[in-house]
């Protein structure tokens, strides 16, 4: 049984002080493939030592753990901690205060100061933007557009069509516009985005039988229906609106053993238009075409499909690196700082993120966290990722300290963030956004970010070589890590400085 599908604790504790793992470190080629297909900006640093893997203790692990980052957090916050109820306020004085000067959207503002700081943020960002767009429109200054500016009902159309509200702004604009232009506008009838691309339930037999396979197979059903089932969706609504053939039943009703090699390809250069178009990312197309290539051959291995219509779809090639910007030391310690500030539980907030930062814990695993994955004796933490994968990882510094601080709280909870996972979850994406924002990041993405962070600051390190790279980011593949590696323009101007041209 390969060590990784292993489950009992007491082995792997084992496992991990006899230092086995480094047995099954594998080789890393320079012939690779993935080493010439990687994009300039993943320029990595050159191992001139050669460590080698199996000289690698565990104890030399956490001293490169210990030593990721220079931040210096303070043991008592140097500033009077406010909360959540404090963040909006700090929002009010910051962002509304002297930006907005419509004293209907004031009035509103302030009467929403006691709802929940995203919510809050969120909807002083939409005015933000109703008060530049008019800005703009008007060729005024910030500070010059009033209510009598904001009655323009032509410019308030334009707007809503170009920045669509959800749910929450749309509520924004219907109480403001009562108050502007009573009786003139009903903005009931204004065009609405979705806050989430929701896929429509999936009742179709064969789709459901591929869904359980995918679930016996170690799928997780979060995946299946946020990814999979949008997949399905799109693809049986793209043959139901386009074929003749199909349009006389309702989606969940076409029978796929009519589908051909022939749709899969127009489907195909469908995905590819909308790619062209700016409409979805070619990834996406990729990851679309790839759903609906497996759906028909799975079901052909499970007997559904007589034929394998597969087999001569290629799938769409994308370039699967996007270089991103990245956070320095100093801002992690603002955005920790803004944690003891604005937190209602920074105990738990500062563990939660720290496990991203200095672990580079998906926040998934963060939420799945158990009390008995934890052993502060032997300073170590069972991470268990995908496909229920169990990687032993060492807890560093100041982890060690946040992690028995808070266990010492929660005696008798099982798990360590929260017992409801799935909002915990939904709730800790939306705090980053506070957070981030409160310590002014200007970095594009959510908490994924810090897994990013994470690897490209041990990529580079001379002393972590490929491979404990690979064990630490939890990744089977090199060529997974690498798309996690960047390097800035600094970093980049420095290393071709450093190149001998004589």
């Amino acid at each position: 049984m390969d060590e990784n599908t292993i489950t009992s604790k007491q082995y792997i504790y084992g496992l991990f002080q006899s230092e086995h793992w480094k047995h099954l470190a594998k080789s890393i080629s320079e012939n690779a493939s993935y080493t010439k297909s990687i994009s300039q900006e993943c320029l990595n640093i050159k191992n001139n030592d050669h460590h080698d893997i199996k000289n690698i203790s565990m104890k030399k692990v956490l001293s490169v753990l210990n030593s990721m980052y220079s931040i210096k957090l303070p043991e008592s916050p140097l500033f009077h901690r406010v909360g959540s109820r404090g963040l909006n306020d700090w929002i009010w004085s910051t962002q509304i205060q002297g930006h907005i000067t419509s004293s209907t959207i004031l009035e509103y503002l302030e009467m929403k100061k006691s709802c929940k700081p995203t919510t809050y943020l969120a909807l002083t960002q939409f005015s933000l933007k109703l008060v530049q767009f008019f800005k703009t429109k008007l060729n005024l200054k910030t500070q010059d557009v009033h209510d009598e500016h904001l009655t323009n009902k032509a410019i308030l159309i334009e707007f809503v069509n170009t920045y669509p509200p959800n749910r929450i702004e749309k509520n924004l604009l219907s109480v403001i516009y009562k108050q502007l232009l009573p009786h003139e506008i009903e903005i009931e009838e204004l065009k609405t985005r979705s806050s989430k691309h929701r896929a429509l339930p999936i009742n179709h037999p064969a789709i459901q039988a591929h869904m359980e396979n995918l679930l016996r197979s170690g799928v997780k059903i979060h995946s299946i229906n946020v990814k999979y089932k949008l997949s399905y969706s799109k693809f049986l609504n793209w043959l139901h609106k386009n074929y003749v053939d199909f349009q006389h039943t309702q989606p969940d009703s076409i029978p796929l053993s009519r589908v051909t090699e022939t749709h899969l390809l127009e489907f195909k250069s469908y995905l590819l238009k909308l790619a062209s178009s700016g409409k979805c990312s070619k990834q996406t197309a990729s990851n679309h075409l790839y759903d609906i290539r497996y759906l028909f051959s799975n079901l052909y291995k499970m007997g559904w499909l007589t034929k394998d219509i597969t087999l001569n779809v290629t799938g769409i090639r994308y370039d699967p690196y996007h270089y991103r910007n990245l956070p320095t030391d100093t801002d992690l310690q603002h955005f920790f700082e803004a944690i003891e500030q604005f937190s209602d539980q920074p105990e738990v907030d500062r563990v939660a993120f720290g496990l991203m930062v200095w672990l580079g814990l998906r926040i998934h695993e963060v939420g799945y966290l158990r009390r008995k994955d934890i052993n502060i004796d032997n300073r170590t933490i069972s991470i268990f990722g995908k496909n229920e994968k169990c990687v032993l990882l060492p807890i560093p510094e100041p982890l060690l300290q946040w992690l028995t601080e808070l266990l010492e709280t929660r005696p008798n909870q099982n798990f360590i963030i929260s017992e409801n996972r799935k909002s915990f979850t939904l709730e800790l994406r939306d705090r980053y956004k506070l957070y981030a924002f409160v310590s002014d990041w200007k970095f594009t993405g959510g908490p994924h970010l810090l897994l990013h962070t994470f690897i490209s600051r041990l990529s580079e390190r001379q002393d972590c070589p490929p491979q404990m790279l690979m064990y630490l980011a939890r990744h089977d593949r090199p060529e997974n890590t690498v798309r996690y590696i960047h390097r800035s323009n600094a970093q980049l101007q420095r290393a071709i400085n450093r190149i001998d041209y004589l």
